[in-house]
């Protein structure tokens, strides 16, 4: 019996999307919907090209499944539209290695996050097996708005957006679960990102002039 073939850095393909597994177990449920939002503005004849530029990285593991390290918003969106085959690239194969090898090497590569929705690490069995089962962090979509809106940088560094969300979940109480809650959560967020207190978070720019 042949042995499946190991794909190639860099290997672009369509994957189903029920097939592919989270290294995380939250989301931000607004940011979500924020990107099904841009998703669904995008004309039919433009669809192809926009996923094309979101592409979901994968690494490939053991069995030949596809676990998700970048773009899970993205392809959580895309979960709730309905798509079932997606765009990926292929950050590494994996499938060789038995699942203690490649768990370790996850780790050491900072490729996996198992963070729950308060912040507290949970051990790798509890991340979820499917996109849909992904939780909300309202946190989380704290954090991306301030990005979005320039409260901060983006940076090349490991998992700067749950840094940030961690920090906003320290000195802003919850529940965040109204939208009025959110926005006024989201208000002191960008304020708190300016002030001196995150000055050692990545991608701290302090006070924005006018």
């Amino acid at each position: 019996m042949r042995e499946p073939r190991v794909l190639r850095d860099g290997s672009k393909l369509m994957m189903p999307l029920d097939a592919l597994h989270p290294t995380q177990i939250t989301v931000g449920a607004y940011h979500v919907a924020q990107k099904v939002h841009v998703t669904r503005r995008i004309s039919p004849a433009r669809r192809p090209a926009f996923l094309d530029q979101h592409r979901v990285h994968v690494v490939i593991g053991p069995e030949q499944v596809p676990y998700v390290v970048d773009h899970h918003h993205w392809v959580r969106a895309w979960h709730d539209l309905g798509l079932t085959h997606v765009p990926a690239i292929v950050r590494r194969d994996l499938s060789r290695l038995g699942a203690r090898g490649f768990w370790k090497w996850m780790v050491a590569k900072h490729m996996v996050h198992p963070y729950d929705e308060q912040g507290q690490r949970r051990p790798l069995h509890e991340l979820p097996v499917s996109i849909q089962d992904m939780r909300d962090d309202p946190y989380r979509s704290l954090e991306a708005f301030v990005q979005l809106a320039g409260g901060y940088r983006k940076v090349r560094e490991a998992y700067p957006d749950f840094k940030w969300a961690d920090f906003f979940r320290r000195h802003i109480g919850g529940p965040l679960d109204t939208p009025e809650a959110f926005a006024a959560a989201l208000v002191r967020a960008f304020h708190l990102a300016q002030g001196a207190m995150a000055r050692d978070l990545p991608g701290y720019i302090g006070k924005l002039s006018c």
